[in-house]
């Protein structure tokens, strides 16, 4: 059996395309039948889908793999090793309560599927966590290899994919309401950032824009914002195309969170500077009653020449410093605070003609940190040295210069080819600032009864978002991604960040801190059992601390043994957190 495009033109709309399989009949020979509808090429342009004809060879090609690795299948060819580490995910499930299970059949209730869709959803977690890859890889190499699992077809899988991505947000709110069920969820404070993921393509469509990547590349992106609650598990995420700015979805997540966890308390939400702007600060304080914390850079135009002033301002009594050291005695930061009334304006809606003026109470605590300023000037320096020799004579290309332009005057430009080269000097006045300024850094909140202390350590939590996405890019395989529907894309996304809030609650909640989640990632994936012949099977995994502290943190006294029973196996399976 093997499959193929049909165009065909049944109407004035133009050209529709159908996968059509072919299969061999006993005594009558080949025959052909519609297997998939996929559509009119106006149509799949419309949705966004810029070659639809290249699109469907590429599902054809997925759906040809497949079957030809099921059909050249020998004996013997299915693996006995399996892999059994799953089990602590599943044991977090588990600890959530059949009535999720429930609610997630209910919520897909419409999904024509021959299978329970919980046990669904939650296997695409496993092997997303166990081997992350394309959804074929899922159905050929990895849930085929998870002890114990379902199998399902390459195509349910697909539309599975496809059909939670049109409702992702209801399988966040499931998943939100079990978890708070469970464990107590810490509401007052959320975590918010964005990141975006790229695609290997070449043309974009309604989602996949071109953008500023953040890992500098030039593929289309589609942007993520994740929000954290108190504890750093994942609550909420969202998507939007890669050439909007982040800025706008932080209050719109906020509000989403707050309304569907019924939380009706202020929340005080931390984020990084690049979310820090007067149409959120508006929101947060005259709109919704809530607070925030953010930072601000000290360099460049982004403070006014007071502000910069009382930066660095060291003998008055009211700029004293305070110092905080480790119990070595070694200064870690030093700290000054002061609280005013700061103006600002914006937009409150994008139509407005002017814009509002509005002044909020705020606190600001200026920090400066001894080890980040070494390294600050270290990268000040290096990017001073190699730009020395660019400007010897007194021309660049810039495009050579990278995040060193800052530190370049440019002046008259010429082109050669495609490069433009221009005449330059090095900005002595910016470098010396830069130096100057090298290890402070300010935040800004509107708690202003907060100890400054406990603001710079909320703050400073923020690198359990960026380590989140840092997981999701790295363990979990985020990108690049394999899919183009929206749907499947969106689909996609909320089988990581289910992974992604597993993951998180082994480590936090589980294991409380103790272990860190790569070495989670590592045991699950390490922790595999070859069948033998006769019914048993023979742990494949290594001694390590990890194994060893989960042997001993679960009471599973049989974890490391070699030989196993598939009773055994069975009873690591109902593991209970």
């Amino acid at each position: 059996m093997s499959f193929f495009v049909k165009k065909s033109v049944p109407s004035k709309k133009g050209v529709y395309l159908q996968i059509y399989e072919s299969f061999y009949v006993p005594g009558k020979g080949k025959r052909n039948r519609s297997y998939k509808a996929l559509g009119y090429v106006s149509d799949l342009k419309a949705k966004g889908i810029a070659d639809p004809i290249a699109w469907a060879q590429g599902q054809i090609d997925e759906l040809n793999e497949a079957q030809g690795a099921r059909k050249d299948a020998q004996i013997g060819d299915s693996s006995t090793s399996k892999n059994a580490g799953y089990f602590l995910a599943k044991a977090v499930f588990d600890a959530l309560g059949k009535g999720m299970d429930r609610d997630l059949n209910i919520v897909a209730r419409l999904h024509k599927s021959q299978y329970d869709f919980a046990t669904f959803l939650k296997t695409l977690t496993y092997a997303q966590i166990v081997e992350p890859g394309s959804k074929l890889k899922a159905f050929r190499d990895v849930i085929p290899n998870l002890y114990g699992a379902e199998s399902y077809t390459y195509d349910q899988i697909l539309d599975g994919v496809n059909f939670i991505g049109k409702d992702f947000h209801k399988y966040v709110e499931v998943l939100n309401h079990f978890i708070a069920k469970k464990w107590e969820r810490r509401l007052g404070v959320g975590y918010f950032d964005c990141t975006n993921y790229y695609f290997e393509i070449d043309g974009e469509d309604e989602w996949r824009r071109k953008g500023p990547s953040k890992e500098g590349r030039h593929d289309p992106i589609i942007g993520q914002s994740l929000l954290l609650d108190a504890d750093m598990v994942p609550l909420d995420m969202e998507l939007y195309p890669g050439n909007e700015s982040e800025k706008p979805y932080l209050r719109q997540r906020i509000e989403d969170m707050k309304s569907r966890n019924g939380v009706t308390g202020r929340v005080i939400q931390v984020a990084d500077k690049g979310l820090n702007c007067a149409r959120n600060v508006y929101a947060a304080v005259k709109e919704a009653d809530d607070g925030y914390i953010f930072s601000k850079s000290v360099h460049g135009k982004n403070l006014s020449e007071a502000e910069k002033k009382w930066v660095l301002l060291a003998d008055e009594e009211a700029n004293k410093w305070h110092d905080v050291r480790d119990e070595r005695g070694k200064l870690r930061y030093r700290y000054k605070e002061c609280v005013d009334d700061f103006a600002y304006k914006c937009r409150i809606d994008p139509g407005d003609e002017r814009e509002t003026e509005f002044s909020v109470r705020e606190k600001r605590i200026v920090t400066y940190n001894p080890s980040l300023a070494a390294k600050q000037r270290r990268e000040i320096a290096r990017m001073v040295e190699r730009l020395q020799s660019k400007v010897t004579y007194k021309e660049v290309v810039r495009e050579e210069l990278g995040e060193s332009v800052k530190y370049v005057k440019l002046k008259a430009a010429t082109v050669e080819g495609e490069k433009v080269r221009i005449a330059a000097s090095l900005d002595r006045e910016r470098i010396d600032e830069d130096l100057s300024y090298a290890g402070y850094n300010l935040l800004v909140t509107s708690e202003v009864d907060a100890d400054a202390k406990e603001i710079y350590r909320a703050y400073h939590n923020l690198w359990r978002i960026e380590h989140s996405f840092r997981v999701m890019k790295t363990c979990l395989e985020a990108r690049p991604v394999y899919v183009s529907d929206p749907n499947t894309i969106f689909g996609h996304f909320l089988v990581v960040y289910y992974a992604l809030t597993v993951m998180r609650l082994l480590e936090l909640k589980a294991f409380g801190d103790k272990l860190p989640i790569e070495q989670l990632f590592d045991f699950i994936r390490g922790y595999n059992v070859t069948e033998t012949r006769e019914g048993g099977f023979v742990n494949n995994a290594t001694d390590t601390p990890t194994y060893r502290a989960i042997k001993e943190k679960l009471g599973l006294s049989k974890l490391g043994n070699v030989y196993l029973s598939k009773k055994d196996l069975d009873n690591l399976f109902k593991t209970e957190f």
